[in-house]
């Protein structure tokens, strides 16, 4: 794999510098910074950040990856224009000078603790880390990852005229698969391509062992399931094992509470919602839609922000701050506006319901009156 994949085409990359510069001239995207701002808390999800060398041998897909040196330019951005906030504490809901910024960490990743922590530390950056509790230690420990490197495999052979587009396409639509299905189509594949020689090393998670340092180091660690297994494609009663039986693992090896939720792939559903409430967690996030975490969220649906490599560089693969406002910022604030009208179209819907509900049996009871 090359670096360009992470990065967008330049005519994309131009074409998104363009229309953020208008948004920001015409005054849109600064009225959308404040709104943020007085509304709530941006909450980032990021996943993987590696070395430009590991990019040439990662089997995780553009939309997980950032560079270092792009982490770090964000980070120092972020320090002096935004207020970071610690989710191991209670929020403040009060309203300050600077939009409120959390970054979270999914899957838990062996760079995690070798390359972004250290860039976190350097800008007094508090990290949440979502690990999963049965993947710990391992090589190429989620099938999107094993599958990308048996596509990406049979894409470079003679003859083969696969895309990467096409291997992202072959994952989402592997991921609306029942599970049972999906796994076994998903074994059936690695078991004829993927031998344990051909395991990429950087494709890691951390050890418990590093796990226990960075959390001595102040990283708060929550839980993203047992087997990142999809819980609205599994039974409840597995979906309440993943939930519940990953804080016990994650309590029991750190000696500490595990009080933070993360939905892997974002996929929730009222009953997985009702689970992870039960199972004694505090706070819980999404990761589907774009939105800011406001004092009416429900604490157990919390939108964040995926971000990656190209919603935060221009054309030139340099960090823009004006792309982050406009990929990151203004993607939240159309993610808060929708779910305002979304609530407000369900409440106008009911109130129509019960005046029609009122209106009725007086409605019967005239027709009564005049045929009598």
């Amino acid at each position: 794999m090359q670096t360009g994949l992470f990065t967008r085409s330049a005519p994309r990359a131009h074409s998104k510098s363009i229309w953020a510069a208008l948004l920001r001239v015409s005054g849109i995207l600064p009225l959308a910074k404040s709104w943020v701002r007085r509304k709530g808390t941006l909450v980032l999800t990021f996943h993987r950040v590696l070395a430009d060398a590991d990019l040439q041998q990662t089997a995780s897909l553009s939309g997980m990856v950032v560079r270092q040196k792009t982490f770090d330019a964000f980070l120092d951005y972020a320090s002096r224009k935004y207020e970071f906030i610690d989710l191991s504490q209670d929020l403040d809901w009060q309203r300050g000078s600077k939009i409120k910024l959390a970054i979270t960490f999914d899957d838990g990743w062996c760079d995690n603790a070798t390359i972004a922590y250290p860039i976190a530390c350097k800008h007094q950056a508090p990290m949440v880390i979502f690990i999963v509790a049965e993947k710990i230690g391992t090589t190429l420990p989620f099938w999107p990852e094993r599958t990308a490197a048996v596509l990406d495999r049979r894409r470079t052979s003679p003859g083969m005229v696969q895309s990467r587009d096409y291997i992202e396409r072959t994952i989402e639509d592997l991921k609306g698969l029942p599970a049972q299905e999906r796994n076994q189509r998903i074994g059936e594949l690695i078991s004829e391509h993927l031998t344990a020689q051909s395991f990429p090393e950087v494709d890691q998670t951390m050890s418990w062992e590093e796990v226990a340092q960075l959390h001595r180091g102040g990283v708060t660690f929550g839980s993203h399931t047992s087997t990142h297994e999809i819980l609205t494609s599994v039974p409840l009663a597995q979906a309440e094992e993943e939930i519940a039986g990953s804080r016990d693992r994650i309590e029991k090896s750190l000696g500490s509470s595990c009080r933070l939720f993360s939905y892997p792939n974002g996929d929730c559903s009222q009953g997985v919602r009702d689970l992870a409430q039960q199972a004694g967690y505090h706070l819980a996030f999404l990761n589907q839609d774009p939105g800011v975490w406001t004092e009416k969220c429900d604490p157990y649906l919390i939108p964040r922000v995926n971000v990656c490599e190209f919603h935060l560089v221009d054309s030139t693969g340099n960090f823009s701050p004006l792309i982050f406002d406009y990929a990151v910022v203004w993607n939240a604030a159309k993610g808060m506006f929708k779910e305002i009208c979304t609530n407000y179209l369900l409440k106008l819907r009911r109130q129509c319901q019960g005046w029609f509900a009122r209106l009725g049996p007086s409605s019967d009871k005239k027709h009564l009156e005049k045929s009598s």
